[in-house]
């Protein structure tokens, strides 16, 4: 188009508008499929003739509104040489995909904003197409013939082109491929390689009739194909899958990672998944892929889940059933390893087996750098892994849903399974039956990590009948048995579930029963608690001791008469405790009566104490109504006796009615201020020889003397020695004798909390002598060692059983000797040093440097080593060297117990040879130039 045609039309023949068609003007032909029918009518809010300049509102081939065009032309001897268009979409602006349409790509919906406008500009070579709003540089560039569709992405950028690409044409776009490309629609990642995008589920093509915004049809466009092959190096099944939170590359090269790589973008809030149903009897699956946060430094959770069923029946039994779990977590930061796990479970009814043992579901899980929350012994009905052992289903109850599964797993407040660098968990179970009387499933656990954990969790139950809808006893009992040697915990715990009852099935049974054993270097080492059912009411339990619901039964009989039971016992290294309680309760109508029995007993020691409790109470209330009064009537009668000492006290109390008292004797009862004197502190320390001690290390040869090996002086090597010394009462100061002042190591001081003794210090000195002379241990290494005593002996901060004691004390040192001093010199070297290889005759070598060897040179031919082996122990072998042992006897020469059997040699040859050996043919000699040699072979 001239320059003075383009300013008639910039003018406008119709006041305000202003139409071009962009078929007319060369450089602008890349915009024409912007404008409906190629045209750009404009309504003009500001225009500038002479400088070729417009401003105003013109239809688009997006939607139905206009959008805010600005046009601006460039003109060379009078013709249009270059357009510059920027065009405001409407409203929220537009899909990337709906833009890519319009000049013949096909692309998935992509994880990107939308875009917020267009900047077009044109010139003779071809054109550029910005879309402006994404969260980098894209857009088409088109030059020389050569078309291609650029859109940033997470994790990369969309490549899509209809002809092949060079290299060199690829390095232009600004992106990290440096490699010529297909035709096709790509992902190009940020390290470079590129991955073949997934055609979308839905095509529109542009040339099935669809209008533009003024109604009129437009022009077919050729679709870019997607690529039918990989990129170089990589599978063929390598893809890219677009979702609306970002991509996921299935079957990835090893530079993205293990499994399936997951490019986020969007909100990570475990609602974005992918949930799989499908129930056609007898089959049934339920499935998850769900995305959820993850803290820092890690990204995101990919995790799947996928249950099925197969069987059934009116029954509701499955015949065959099963569960698979797995997680990836992403690192947010360099440096930091993905977490990883996965468990899966099979299971079948009714098993595989014999009735006496019957196996009806396995399972196994692996995390790496992941831990496990080892469920605790109220958690264990509700630990996914052992329910998915019986019925994996069960996880998410009747309508399981997979998402919610997944977020138990990793996404919840105190998940299960959380990533943790260094760390590897796997887990392994069984679900059985036994004489087809007790269901069990029992599940082994190892945890790595600085608290290195090895539990066996499991749950066992069985009902009386087993057969039948009417039960008499159903018994389900969770097991728990935890080992954390670093640490030093021992938990061993068993509980009544909610399910389990006798007689009937309101009779309903609870309590549980435990062990725990603390050792080593935790805090409360030393301390022990064994209990069934809880502590006495009057114990002050320490906050580390497992907290146990009372073994009882709660029995409702017809909603009239109610009776409840319970008992308990504990032993701790202070105390033993039992007891246990009936109540019986009528109600009906306007009378309630009551039976209660209750009895306690608690015994500690250390100091002595004990306080014994009994009590009876009968009672009867009744309601009568007296004209416009209802009078309410309660008779009890009740006793209780409480014991207590030293020193002895108690408390008798009584009711009759309306009337009660009290008889108090003896001492009071005490307050929580108990204190031990001296000779009963000093009956809990270790035995006077196990208080302190000494021991030996590396470098001990012999202890003691023969008569009496175990005591007496240490033998030990010059080139080195370890001792140490440890006690069982904490050290306030270790003082090392030197050749100076002495080294000192200092502790902390203590208390003796049951004298109620503070501020408490000890000293321990090591003086060590060599032949009666005092060794400078100042030149030793010296290793102080620090050991958690327990609190409740040597607390001083007055409540050790809430965990305020010191968790370490000072208890030795580990001294180690400097290394020898061997010196400088290696003293005098005489002449008679030398006289150990004498020559004779004196002055006379026995070679000349014209003398050859008498042997060939040796060669070193393959396979001898096999050979020696399978030739060395044969019957001939065995044969030849008995026949060679006799010669010799009766020679007179000793063969020093030479066996003619070698099996042992036979078989380890291989190892006694760290290459084939050399060797020389038999019979081979030279004589030449030998002197004083027999003529002939030697």
């Amino acid at each position: 188009m001239h320059e003075s045609d383009l300013r008639k039309a910039l003018e406008g023949e119709v006041a305000e508008l202003c139409v071009l068609p962009l078929r007319d003007l060369g450089p602008a032909d890349g915009a024409v499929p912007l404008f409906p029918g190629g045209t750009l009518q404009l309504t003009r809010d500001d225009a500038d003739t002479a400088g070729l300049r417009v401003r105003g509102r013109a239809p688009i081939a997006m939607g139905s509104e206009p959008a805010d065009v600005r046009a601006e032309f460039g003109c060379a001897d009078g013709e249009v040489s270059g357009v510059a268009l920027a065009i405001t979409l409407p409203g929220t602006g537009v899909g990337v995909s709906e833009v890519a349409r319009l000049y013949g790509y096909e692309l998935p919906e992509l994880p990107v904003p939308p875009v917020a406008g267009l900047a077009f500009r044109g010139d003779v070579g071809g054109f550029t197409l910005a879309l402006d709003g994404l969260a980098g540089d894209g857009g088409i560039l088109d030059r020389n013939g050569v078309q291609v569709l650029v859109v940033p992405t997470p994790g990369g950028h969309v490549l899509a082109t209809r002809t092949d690409l060079t290299a060199h044409q690829v390095s232009g776009l600004g992106v990290p491929v440096a490699v010529a490309l297909p035709a096709g629609v790509w992902l190009a990642l940020p390290d470079g390689t590129v991955v073949s995008v997934s055609a979308p589920r839905t095509v529109v093509p542009d040339g099935s009739g669809a209008a533009d915004g003024l109604g009129r049809r437009r022009a077919a466009a050729t679709p870019a194909p997607y690529a039918r092959h990989a990129y170089p190096g990589l599978s063929r099944r390598t893809r890219a899958v677009a979702t609306e939170d970002g991509f996921v590359v299935l079957n990835p090269p090893k530079s993205a990672g293990p499994g399936v790589t997951f490019i986020s973008n969007g909100p990570l809030d475990g609602e974005h998944g992918i949930e799989i149903v499908y129930e056609k009897p007898p089959l049934k699956v339920a499935g998850a892929l769900q995305v959820q946060p993850a803290q820092s430094p890690y990204r995101a959770v990919v995790g799947g889940l996928l249950i099925f069923s197969f069987g059934g029946g009116t029954t509701g039994k499955r015949g065959l059933y099963g569960m698979g779990a797995g997680a990836v977590v992403f690192p947010r930061e360099p440096g930091t390893q993905a977490s990883f796990f996965a468990f899966a479970s099979l299971g079948a009814e009714p098993g595989l087996g014999i009735p006496a043992f019957r196996l009806t579901g396995v399972a196994a899980g692996f995390g790496w750098n992941s831990r496990l929350r080892t469920p605790g012994l109220g958690d264990l009905t509700t630990f996914p892994f052992l329910k998915a052992l019986k019925d994996p289903s069960s996880i998410g109850g009747d309508d399981t849903n997979p998402v919610q599964i997944l977020n138990t797993l990793t996404g919840t407040a105190t998940p299960w399974i959380t990533p943790r660098q260094g760390e590897l968990w796997v887990a392994g179970g069984l679900a059985f039956t036994i004489g087809e009387l007790i269901d069990g499933s029992a599940m082994a656990v190892l945890q790595t990590g600085a608290d290195l954990t090895i539990g066996l969790l499991g749950t066992a139950g069985t009902s009386f009948p087993k057969g039948g809808d009417k039960k008499i006893a159903r018994i389900d009992l969770g097991l728990q048995l935890v080992i954390k040697p670093n640490s030093g915990e021992l938990t061993v715990g068993t509980s009544l579930s909610p399910s389990s009852f006798v007689l009937d099935e309101n009779c309903k049974l609870r309590g549980g029963v435990g062990l725990k054993i603390w050792y080593g270097d935790h805090p409360n080492s030393g301390d022990f608690v064994f209990s069934a059912g809880g502590y006495h009411e009057n114990y002050h339990t320490p906050e580390h001791y497992p907290r146990l619901p009372r073994i009882g039964f709660d029995w409702s009989l017809g909603g009239k008469v109610t009776v409840s039971g319970n008992a308990y016992f504990a032993l701790t290294p202070r105390a033993a405790m039992a007891g246990g309680g009936l109540d019986v309760r009528y109600k009906s109508g306007v009378i309630k009566a009551w039976c209660t029995a209750k009895v306690d007993a608690l015994i500690e020691w250390k100091p002595f104490y004990f306080d014994v409790g009994m009590s009876l109470s009968i009672g009867v209330e009744g309601s009568v109504k007296v004209l416009f009064v209802r009078i309410t009537v309660r008779i009890e009668v009740g006793v209780s006796l409480s014991v207590w000492g030293p020193p002895t006290g108690g408390e008798a109390r009584v009711k009759v009615w309306f009337v009660s008292f009290s008889i108090n004797f003896g001492a009071s009862r005490r307050g929580t201020d108990k204190t031990l004197d001296w000779p009963g502190t000093r009956a809990m320390l270790p035995e006077p020889g196990a208080r302190a001690r000494l021991r030996p290390g590396d470098g001990l040869i012999t202890e003691g003397t023969p008569d009496n090996p175990h005591h007496g002086d240490w033998l030990v090597k010059a080139s080195g020695f370890t001792f140490g010394t440890d006690t069982q009462v904490p050290l306030s100061r270790i003082e090392l004798a030197t050749a100076g002042p002495d080294k000192v190591i200092a502790g902390a001081e203590f208390g003796v909390h049951p004298m109620r003794a503070t501020g408490l210090s000890t000293r321990q000195r090591i003086q060590v002598t060599l032949e009666g002379q005092r060794v400078d241990l100042a030149r030793w290494k010296a290793t102080a060692q620090y050991t958690a005593l327990p609190p409740q002996l040597w607390d001083d901060t007055g409540d050790p059983e809430h965990g305020a004691g010191k968790e370490q004390h000072l208890t030795g040192v580990t001294l180690t000797s400097p290394d020898p001093d061997y010196g400088r010199s290696t003293g005098y070297i005489g002449e008679d040093t030398f006289r150990f290889d004498p020559v004779y005759p004196q002055g006379r070598m026995p070679l000349k440097a014209t003398d050859v060897p008498l042997a060939p040179a040796p060669t070193r031919p393959d396979a001898v080593i096999g050979r020696i082996a399978d030739s060395v122990d044969t019957a001939a072998s065995r044969t030849a060297r008995t026949k060679l042992h006799t010669l010799m006897g009766a020679l007179g020469l000793d063969t020093g117990g030479a066996k003619t059997d070698l099996p042992g040699y036979a078989r380890d040859v291989t190892g006694y040879f760290t290459a084939e050996p050399l060797l020389v043919p038999a019979g081979a000699t030279r004589t030449a130039n030998v002197p004083n040699a027999p003529e002939g072979d030697n």
